[in-house]
């Protein structure tokens, strides 16, 4: 690392400012410190964790799992990007897909690296615009009903675990609930035509008045651009049910390393989904906190007091493969434009 000019780096070639590395480095610093104050009020143990990672091979099993989710989740969004008629190279959407893994952590909430994909579509592919961000938000959409359609079918196919006590009952109504309104998207979408889209009307009446809404209607465009493309949709399904599983399933993994055989599966894919949904919340970079907090609670439900310790091993994983979305970013960043203003 050697200084470029006294505010900027140069790292790996690239040009770096210095108020963005320190913003990163007091981040880093700042997940650490919550970290260490999780363990300071024994919401996590290092001893426990540390024990965790002897029985490596269920470690290793998780991390796989997590490693595949990434690619299947570039393979699905590719999928969708097809159906707008926007062809990207299939390294280049791994690229784009690592890069939002990284800005998914450099920035607060799970969401945030979607906005920096749907910047650089934008870009690659002028005129699609709408097309681009409809993509990026139908994307997420479909991960989203994937997280609840695991979630209801565990417990369709269990709800013994889920019987018992007031906050059970209320986390078996809400998963069904939810199950219920992911029919209701996909019947709407399927059945409802553009030309007899209320929510399409509105958003041009809104239009009508102030110009600058017209983004919103071309965005909403770009998401109806999957009403006639059922198949489709109903292949990017099944990859985000399968991602949304592997997600559980490495959680189930790491359980097991800690020694909580007595977690059940089903109950297990219940609930990981609904702690997974919290790390949306744009507090820390990964969830760090919130995710723990939520995992706690859900596990606690199932029995267990590792909840915590389990979502540490899910977030430092998540992190590390932002982390190589970082170096791929720096990567490939020079003669590019930057979705940071």
């Amino acid at each position: 690392m050697s200084g470029n000019t006294g505010t900027q780096l140069n790292i790996l070639g690239k040009t770096v400012s210095l108020r963005s590395l320190s913003l990163n480095v007091l981040k880093v610093l700042f997940v650490v410190l919550v970290f260490w104050w999780l363990a300071k009020k024994n919401l996590i143990s290092v001893s426990a964790f540390m024990g965790g990672l002897k029985n490596w091979p269920q470690i290793l099993v998780g991390v796989f799992c997590l490693l595949l989710s990434a690619f299947l989740a570039a393979f699905r969004w590719g999928i969708l990007l097809r159906a707008q008629g926007i062809k990207i190279r299939n390294s280049r959407l791994l690229q784009l897909q690592f890069i939002g893994n990284f800005f998914n952590v450099a920035l607060p909430g799970a969401v945030s690296g979607d906005f920096v994909k749907a910047f650089y579509i934008a870009h690659e592919s002028p005129g699609n615009r709408g097309r681009a961000f409809g993509s990026i938000l139908f994307d997420r959409l479909v991960g989203l009903t994937a997280l609840v359609a695991v979630s209801v079918t565990a417990l369709l196919l269990e709800m013994r675990h889920f019987i018992g006590s007031p906050i059970l009952a209320g986390v078996k109504a809400f998963v069904m609930t939810s199950g219920a309104a992911v029919v209701v998207f996909y019947a709407y979408l399927f059945l409802m035509h553009e030309n007899a889209d209320p929510v399409l009307q509105f958003l041009q009446a809104f239009e009508r008045r102030n110009a600058k809404f017209g983004s919103l209607v071309r965005i909403y465009l770009g998401v109806r651009v999957y009403h006639s493309e059922r198949r489709l949709v109903v292949r990017a399904f099944l990859v985000a049910f399968l991602i949304q599983s592997l997600s559980a399933y490495a959680c189930l993994c790491f359980a097991r390393a800690l020694g909580e055989w007595q977690i059940p599966a089903n109950g297990l894919l219940v609930v990981t989904p609904l702690g997974l949904l919290v790390t949306a919340v744009p507090v820390l970079p990964g969830g760090v906190g919130t995710g723990h907090a939520a995992f706690s609670f859900f596990y606690h439900l199932l029995g267990s007091d590792r909840g915590a310790d389990i979502f540490s091993y899910f977030v430092l994983i998540q992190l590390c493969i932002g982390a190589v979305g970082g170096l791929v970013y720096l990567k490939f960043k020079k003669g590019e434009p930057s979705p940071l203003v």
